[in-house]
């Protein structure tokens, strides 16, 4: 059975972001997959204290959702994290779940959960600007928080021009598609 865990990286739950992990989604034979799909502004975190106990212990001093979370992706075979750009950067939500990751990342030489497995990843940038730069800052900041985790680098995807769903739905058919066809990497 396919585990994929995708992950909006906005907090929009019916936004560009997440009509293109839901299109990904829609390729996927659901007879063969188990699909988890997280909005960041549905997961109980809290900032990351920097207080470095995890390097100690393996594990976050906060009992939140980011564990699970955090599992369920190195559990899978497949990850897609879709982000918008504010300010040309991810938005501090998913900002906070990657600082949140620090127990599992290979910088932490006492964490105790890591990838059994290949994991595939895709990332996405959305962004309302015309200037691909920026979404190139959005998808580095994501391949970089995959690579601590272990997670193959698969397909990068960015959509400019993109202020809203409509937008995305009236203009931006090819890159819909391009998202559809991922599900074949």
């Amino acid at each position: 059975m396919l585990k994929v865990t995708c992950i909006i990286g906005s907090p929009h739950t019916n936004g560009s972001c997440a009509y293109l992990v839901d299109k990904w989604i829609n390729g996927i034979d659901a007879s063969t997959a188990v699909v988890k799909k997280y909005c960041v502004s549905e997961i109980e975190m809290n900032y990351c204290y920097g207080c470095k106990k995890c390097y100690t212990s393996g594990e976050c001093v906060q009992n939140d959702g980011v564990k699970n979370v955090v599992l369920d992706i190195l559990n899978s075979d497949y990850v897609i994290i879709a982000a918008p750009s504010w300010w040309a950067d991810v938005p501090a939500q998913l900002k906070t779940l990657f600082d949140r990751t620090t127990p599992y990342g290979d910088t932490n030489p006492n964490r105790k959960y890591k990838a059994d497995k290949t994991i595939k990843r895709i990332a996405i940038a959305v962004r309302a600007g015309i200037r691909q730069q920026e979404n190139e800052l959005i998808l580095n900041s994501i391949q970089h928080y995959f690579g601590h985790l272990g997670i193959k680098t698969v397909e990068r995807v960015s959509v400019c021009q993109t202020d809203s769903l409509n937008d995305l739905l009236q203009t931006r058919q090819n890159e819909i598609q391009q998202v559809f066809e991922l599900v074949n990497v």
